[in-house]
């Protein structure tokens, strides 16, 4: 009962209005022998109110006397409610007030065995008055995810880039205005704040943004295929970054001016190869990302790459992704590069027979297949009931590049998607719009006669359930088909254009 546990420091408790979100905290990685990664959960307030107490400074014994103050139980009822979230091995389900809660592994921690920093949470913050919802997907206060889309520039030219590559553009935002747009984030609990798009390195304030997210605690996921110099490198250091993932997609140069259409392929290998070795001189953790295409699947073009990413004892991982349909390129020019299934097929058996050689972990990405989008219905229904749920507008956004926000960064200035501008509204004030709030909860009438969605009896579920990845629906259909149903829908029409592998 001496015990002094602590709520897990890398999750977070927000008020939702309706509900409390548990959530992961703002980290680059998390621990996975400590805690589990992607939660986000929607918790009765109680449970909320329970772990804030629990700060690793206050013994389990005093915390239980105001825990049984507070809600006027015994202490045995107290315990027996906390006990299940005591250093908790796995996921605990729990029945409360008519509603099923999962909760991931580790909730209370011993704080004397980590010797965490005293975590600051007010009980008060989580009191919730009126009727709770446990049902709506989407967050009511603000979105807990935000990317921004530095620029639409690159140093190559690839011919998978899922970029719209119509506009090529630097950041519009003032730099001021994006270090107001951070802490906002931080002041209303947005849990990350990304960077995406094309090539960070190419914003001439990089650093300080980079350093902005990081001084407010937001730690950036950072991707590149420019190679950097060293004095770069040092000053990703000093500022804070030990991670960055390099996107090398062949170290045949014949493949690269296909692939990645280099307009000054003469030395970029080394230059490549120098970025590497300094990352590891510097202490860095590299990640590779290798986007495959019929141009560059050869055995042996890949064991090429492997070989001489193996070189590096600083790569923790590599990841093979046949490359996909985006709103970036035609279908015709996806059918012109895209892998075949046999070829993937086969670089999965290289993986297979190859990644007990390579010290970093090498993985093959998931690819859509012809038999995704073509199953019999009963499979194809089975399967797309137990698909993910739509992030976008629902608990993410992407702030354009111009100041535009979209609902997902793969839509870019598709005005179906467009809900504000982050030059004239606050991040708070376009979650709450009501062009976002409409585009959450479409009624049938919104929908086009075309659409099959529009009489449909599983409207309701679907569509305000989880919903459906927009940008496969405009890849599959066209943009003026945007409200057609997801191609992997058993009631969707065939695509009309090419989407999986053949």
């Amino acid at each position: 009962m001496n015990t002094k546990y602590i709520f897990n420091p890398f999750y977070s408790l927000r008020n939702d209005i309706k509900r409390v979100l548990l959530c992961n905290s703002s980290v680059f990685k998390v621990p996975l022998n400590i805690a589990e990664d992607e939660i986000l959960s929607l918790i009765h307030p109680v449970f909320a109110i329970v772990f804030s107490f629990f700060n690793g400074q206050i013994s389990l014994k005093d915390n239980l006397t105001k825990i049984s103050n507070m809600f006027n139980l015994p202490k045995d009822d107290a315990y027996n409610f906390i006990k299940p979230f005591l250093e908790n091995e796995k996921r605990v389900g729990i029945e409360y007030d008519n509603n099923f809660f999962e909760f991931p592994k580790l909730i209370l921690l011993d704080n004397s065995k980590f010797d965490f920093p005293i975590r600051k949470l007010d009980p008060i913050n989580y009191f919730i008055e009126g009727k709770l919802d446990f049902e709506t997907y989407r967050l009511y206060n603000d979105p807990s995810s935000l990317s921004l889309l530095v620029n639409t520039l690159c140093a190559t030219d690839c011919i998978y880039c899922y970029v719209d590559r119509k506009i090529k553009t630097g950041c519009k935002i003032p730099f001021a205005r994006l270090k107001e747009l951070i802490e906002e984030a931080k002041n209303i609990g947005v849990v990350n704040f990304d960077i995406s798009g094309t090539e960070i390195f190419l914003y001439k304030h990089w650093a300080d943004l980079i350093a902005e997210l990081l001084k407010n605690g937001y730690y950036p996921y950072l991707s590149t295929k420019i190679p950097l110099d060293e004095n770069n490198i040092i000053k990703l250091k000093k500022i804070g970054i030990n991670n960055l993932q390099l996107s090398i997609d062949t170290v045949i140069e014949k493949e690269a001016k296909i692939v990645n259409r280099i307009k000054k392929i003469e030395g970029y290998f080394d230059k490549m190869y120098k970025t590497l070795r300094n990352l590891e001189i510097h202490g860095f953790n590299v990640v590779v990302n290798v986007v495959l295409t019929r141009y560059n699947c050869s055995e042996n073009g890949i064991l090429q790459l492997l070989t001489k990413l193996s070189e590096f004892s600083n790569i923790e991982k590599v990841t093979l992704n046949p490359a996909e349909i985006s709103l970036g390129c035609s279908s015709k020019e996806f059918d012109d590069f895209k892998n075949s299934t046999i070829e993937i097929k086969i670089i999965e058996s290289l993986i297979n027979k190859t990644k007990q050689k390579f010290k970093f972990n090498l993985a093959l990405a998931g690819y859509l297949e012809k038999s995704d989008l073509d199953g019999d219905f009963d499979t194809k229904k089975e399967k797309y009931n137990k698909r993910s749920l739509c992030s976008a507008n629902n608990y993410q956004m992407c702030i354009l590049n111009d100041g535009n926000v979209t609902i997902c960064e793969e839509l870019y200035w598709n005005e179906n998607f467009i809900i504000g501008n982050v030059l004239t509204h606050s991040i708070k004030e376009i979650w709450q719009s009501d062009k976002a709030i409409k585009l959450a909860s479409l009624k049938r009438d919104d929908f086009s006669d075309k659409s099959l969605c529009k009489t449909c009896y599983s409207f309701e579920n679907c569509r305000l359930g989880k919903g459906v990845c927009w940008s496969n629906v405009i890849a599959a259909y066209g943009k003026e088909n945007w409200d057609f149903p997801s191609p992997e829908c058993p009631y969707a029409p065939k695509p009309y254009f090419s989407m999986h592998h053949d």
